[in-house]
């Protein structure tokens, strides 16, 4: 890990302030389908002794504090992830994250957290890299619009010129081979590498696979000297057009004047040696692909703005399977009373899911229940709220009542035609003992 002294940036700002300046910009979308935001941290979470040659220092006390500031943000890579997951995911509201058991010398420390749903993730190790480390990149493919795909490729690159050459070949070849040169790609991460080697950036790995570079593309005003060695590189496929609308540093080196404290500790310390670097996109998807009214749209297909399945320890919410045992798509086939669903959402009770759906729908449909995955176990009761948010209500305009895995499935079909946000809740009603709730074949209507 590079060791940075920022204090000199000439643009400096928050992660409040850019949380502000993404919901101005998603009010002027012109002709476009959506907009969505991608970030690139390098948090820092070395383990002991690592830490102490860190400028950095302890992530303990810091990485909840730094996922709880990720929030706002839809597509979010973060590196050096080796320490204390269990409390930078106490901190996330994602609703699908890659999984990894970090061992410092075994893991890659890069995962994926993602409003959109993600495939699972396949992790590649760098074949040269330090001794002490294995850097390397994972792919994921978002689900960017029903139908549409960007692989998002997220990668640590290591310390010395040499080393980091031999990896970026490594990496642009591995995206020629098994991306389609159709299909949209985002890449994120820390390069370790300055606008000074671009020539090993961009031969490798730009040129190959048609990727523009945000710093670059946006002008930013900087020097090269000043600009982060974190990058986020981009191209368009043939499904969907992705259009840079905005790119910003956020730098994160404590000031004098205490500035704007809300990016910091309590102690002021520095949340990382690397300043976070956001790129904010509008996408516009192929007449081919575009929802026409009366359309059906797939809850599994669609973006979900806040997510939580009952603590990190339960995983990821399943994307069309059970929720599983914590991993990345380890459940099983979603099963309520014999019947098999190939499409839906598997959560753990206590569970919330909320989605943004601005009027644009007018009926949620889905069909409810314990998954026979739980056995004779669980007990869970369903609710859909409209016009709520994570800390208030909203409307209650479903309930179901206790539902155990005896209980007849029980199908929803509500009109939502004046929700600009739907809820959907799973509560348990026990001991939350294998309480595998399924929003199966979940979906809504186009208006």
């Amino acid at each position: 890990m590079k060791k940075c002294n920022y204090l000199k940036m000439k643009k400096f700002l928050s992660l409040s302030f850019a949380a502000s300046l993404m919901l101005s910009l998603s009010n002027s979308l012109s002709a476009s389908d959506g907009q969505f935001s991608v970030l690139s941290y390098n948090i820092g979470a070395l383990p002991f002794p690592a830490w102490l040659g860190s400028s950095a220092g302890n992530p303990d006390g810091r990485v909840q504090y730094i996922g709880e500031r990720i929030n706002t943000f839809d597509i979010v890579g973060v590196q050096e992830q080796f320490a204390f997951k269990d409390k930078f995911r106490d901190g996330t509201r994602f609703p699908f994250f890659s999984i990894n058991d970090h061992l410092y010398g075994g893991g890659s420390g890069v995962d994926l957290l993602s409003k959109y749903p993600i495939s699972p993730s396949i992790r590649v190790e760098y074949d040269d890299h330090p001794f002490y480390v294995a850097k390397g990149f994972q792919k994921n493919t978002v689900t960017i619009y029903p139908g549409v795909y960007v692989d998002v490729y997220n990668t640590h690159t290591g310390d010395d010129m040499d080393t980091i050459d031999l990896q970026l070949i490594q990496l642009g070849n591995y995206i020629q081979a098994n991306t389609p040169s159709n299909r949209a790609v985002i890449v994120v991460g820390d390069f370790n590498a300055k606008p000074s080697h671009w020539g090993d950036i961009k031969t490798p790995v730009m040129i190959p696979n048609n990727l523009k570079d945000a710093w670059t593309e946006f002008g930013v005003n900087e020097s090269m000297w000043d600009s982060p060695v974190d990058r986020i590189l981009y191209r368009s496929g043939a499904d969907v057009e992705i259009s840079l609308v905005q790119y910003e540093t956020i730098d994160n080196t404590p000031l004098a004047n205490d500035w704007y404290p809300n990016h910091f500790t309590k102690d002021g310390d520095q949340l990382s040696d690397h300043p976070a670097v956001l790129s904010i996109f509008n996408f516009t998807v192929a007449d081919n692909k575009r929802l026409q009214s009366g359309d059906t749209q797939y809850l599994s297909e669609m973006k979900v703005n806040y997510g939580y399945n009952n603590g990190f320890d339960h995983g990821p919410i399943g994307i069309n399977q059970a929720i599983g045992g914590g991993d990345e798509y380890d459940g099983d086939p979603l099963k309520l009373n014999s019947k098999t669903y190939s499409k839906g959402l598997g959560v753990h009770a206590f569970s919330r899911i909320i989605v943004n759906t601005n009027k644009k729908y007018s009926r949620f449909i889905s069909d409810i229940g314990v998954d026979e995955e739980s056995g004779s176990n669980g007990k869970v009761r369903f609710k859909v709220y409209i016009n709520g948010s994570a800390t208030v209500p909203g409307t209650l305009i479903y309930d179901s009542g206790a539902m155990d895995p005896w209980s007849n499935t029980q199908t929803i079909d509500v009109d939502v035609s004046n929700a600009d946000t739907v809820k959907l809740i799973a509560d348990t009603e026990g001991d939350e003992h294998w309480d595998h709730a399924d929003w199966a074949n979940a979906r809504f209507i186009l208006k």
